[in-house]
């Protein structure tokens, strides 16, 4: 039915058709396809509606698989409201919908009607964590036996594997990311005794996917600070001396070992 008028380049027709899909309620003045459509049997407005409700529903879909934990906590009809409106504002940029809802976090900060859930754009940075470290590549992991020939071990820079992904936050994202599991006992309750201010972050956390599965693991200060500093590719002399400053009782064999175990630091480079 859509029927390209002589006039109308492919590129116009293709932004008409995304503008048409975003603009909410279509009218016969506001449809931008109208020139396109071939009326005869169904208006112009009504066929991009059905395009319109097609593509929403699609795109929600897309988002509840990687925000099941804020479908769950708000109900599934704020939620695909609270979708709508979302995607009208930050529209898909690629064609594989992984890549599709980074901003989501952002937008929950602002959107008026869950201020009151101040924790609710932590809880989605936390699954937009958890879907990316899942997509993530396979990591390479160096044979540590090699680390005997550094002759500087302290000028050398830890490698994070490509899964690892870390978030702090105020509050106990983790607890509530764990029971809202199909898996999770229901007496579990949430502790928010030790939420802090949004400038003094209480919860760490370190994402990875050792094997199939991601996992998240709760981590100290001292460990945020050193993993951050290993992203930043600093120095191992850098990092613990950062993460000392943090945390006066941070201990870095204990983290090296637990980092090395769990394949969240997976080499070394830099003291060749």
């Amino acid at each position: 039915m859509i029927k390209p008028s002589p006039a109308t380049k492919l590129a116009d027709m293709q932004r008409n058709f995304i503008s048409d899909c975003l603009s909410g309620k279509l009218t016969k003045d506001n449809t931008l396809m109208v020139d396109d459509i071939d009326t005869r049997v169904i208006s112009a407005q009504g066929l991009m509606g059905i395009y319109q409700n097609s593509a929403i529903a699609n795109i929600t879909h897309s988002l509840s698989l990687t925000y099941p934990v804020i479908e769950k906590l708000v109900g599934d009809d704020f939620f695909r409201a609270t979708c709508r409106q979302f995607i009208r504002e930050v529209w898909p940029t690629s064609a594989n919908m992984d890549d599709y809802g980074e901003e989501f976090s952002a937008f929950l900060a602002e959107f008026e009607h869950v201020k009151h859930l101040a924790y609710l754009a932590d809880v989605a940075r936390l699954e937009w964590a958890f879907h990316q470290s899942s997509l993530a590549d396979n990591a390479n992991i160096t044979d540590w036996s090699t680390l005997a020939q550094v002759t500087d071990i302290l000028q050398l820079q830890f490698v994070l594997a490509p899964s690892h992904r870390l978030i702090s936050s105020a509050y106990p994202v983790d607890e509530i990311w764990q029971v809202n599991q199909d898996n999770a006992l229901a007496d579990i309750e949430v502790d928010f005794s030790h939420q802090h201010d949004e400038t003094n972050n209480s919860t760490f956390l370190a994402l990875i996917r050792p094997e199939l599965k991601t996992v998240i693991v709760p981590i100290t200060l001292g460990e945020f600070e050193f993993l951050q500093c290993c992203e930043n590719e600093e120095t191992f002399e850098q990092a613990m001396i950062s993460a000392s400053s943090k945390q006066a009782d941070f201990s870095v064999d204990d983290s090296l070992k637990k980092f090395i175990e769990l394949a969240i630091i997976i080499g070394f480079k830099g003291n060749d």
